[in-house]
């Protein structure tokens, strides 16, 4: 498992340019799926478009204002920002190359791992055809599964690694502080991005992006039969038996170097 992995992480780590290539943007973000990209989206285009007198957001994603960066600028006016859930290429973490190329201020969405992987399961169980037990157990070839624990532990530790490395151009922001205190999470965005917006615009956004504004802006292309909010109520700890538990240690235990103080880090487990 050890060697499949490695190479795994080599091989799409290595031929992903796309954050090397997409650099000429204002502010980009990059989120963990399952972390409530949709919703951070809408809060920040919601402001942003109350702010220019410009029309809002068509759907929840809002990607004609934040979308992925070859998407087609829609609004002149605005701030150019971009979103992906990209994993950096190793390059993003040289002095030299941050030396001789401009690189966007990059916010980095994350959430916790038992969290995220109830909720993946939850989204795509009917495509999957499989317990969670199996799920979590992941494909460390990467082929079956989207965002399993193989990737989630990418992400983290690719992003954690940047962030350490080059913190003044890189702003974490934890999905859990953001549903705790939301505008301090949007003014430091702002902040950040420079955007320039009031709290009154920010407060605009966040009041036009509640669950049942946003239920009726869903995207008519998303796929029929996709669960986009879970169905099971109990918290992500309880999906977890004893089996899951031991599974979930000895993985972070051998692969997580950064986990944003989720507590997955090996010290933590004991």
């Amino acid at each position: 498992m050890r060697s499949l992995f490695l190479y795994h992480c080599l091989r799409r780590d290595l031929t992903n340019f796309s954050l090397l290539r997409h650099r000429a943007f204002a502010g980009f973000m990059v989120s963990m799926h399952q972390s409530g990209t949709h919703w951070l989206k809408h809060m920040l285009a919601s402001a942003l478009t109350h702010k220019h007198g410009l029309p809002p957001p068509c759907y929840d994603h809002a990607n004609e204002i934040i979308g992925g960066p070859r998407e087609k600028r829609l609004h002149a006016r605005l701030p150019r920002l971009a979103s992906s859930h990209s994993i950096p290429h190793p390059l993003l973490g040289s002095s030299l190359v941050r030396g001789a190329l401009k690189f966007p201020p990059y916010v980095v969405l994350v959430r916790d791992l038992r969290a995220v992987l109830v909720a993946g399961y939850e989204k795509w169980k009917a495509h999957y055809d499989c317990d969670f037990s199996t799920f979590l157990r992941g494909d460390v070839g990467g082929h079956r599964f989207d965002s399993d624990i193989w990737w989630c532990i990418r992400f983290y530790n690719a992003w954690g690694r940047l962030a350490a490395r080059f913190p003044a151009a890189t702003l974490v922001v934890k999905y859990e502080s953001l549903r705790g205190d939301t505008l301090a999470g949007l003014e430091g965005i702002n902040r950040f991005w420079a955007l320039g917006l009031t709290q009154a615009e920010l407060e605009h956004g966040i009041k036009a992006s509640s669950k049942a504004k946003m239920a009726q802006k869903r995207d008519p292309n998303t796929p029929l039969g996709l669960t986009v909010v879970r169905e099971d109520p109990r918290p992500a700890q309880e999906w977890f038996d004893s089996e899951d538990e031991r599974f979930l240690e000895q993985t972070c235990r051998a692969w997580l170097k950064y986990d944003f103080g989720y507590g997955y880090r090996p010290a933590d487990f004991s």
